[in-house]
């Protein structure tokens, strides 16, 4: 193995600038990848900006943390409603429902990394 694959294998800390991130737009937010599952240290990291409304959504093998940088809004976690506050965490296990919704800056961490099949859209309760 060369010294540059044996680098690869093994983790080591770094900085990772706002100019190396990669920016994903979606219906009622966007925001931009720090770490994506396939760079593969076990975790993806990301910022997200709502405006709008996140779907209704069950997690599926991985745990999702959501924690609100600034802003207003509502987290729903398995039916139960919850207001935004600054500085508020929110987890979301495996088989955990959750949705949001507001004007807020979130920076979201999944472990781990986490793709689309990871995250099944449900219908709203009604």
């Amino acid at each position: 193995m060369s010294e540059a694959e044996g680098s690869k294998s093994i983790p080591h800390p770094r900085k990772i600038s706002f100019d190396k991130t990669e920016h994903f737009d979606r219906e009622g937010f966007s925001g931009d990848h720090y770490v994506k599952p396939e760079d593969g240290l076990g975790y993806s990291a990301l910022s997200v900006d709502v405006h709008g409304r996140h779907p209704l959504t069950r997690m599926v093998g991985a745990t999702r943390s959501y924690y609100v940088r600034e802003g207003t809004g509502m987290f729903t976690l398995n039916g139960v409603a919850h207001e935004v506050k600054v500085g508020s965490l929110f987890v979301i296990p495996d088989g955990g429902e959750y949705e949001y919704q507001g004007e807020m800056k979130l920076f979201e961490f999944n472990v781990p990394g986490t793709t689309s099949a990871n995250a099944i859209k449900l219908e709203p309760k009604e």
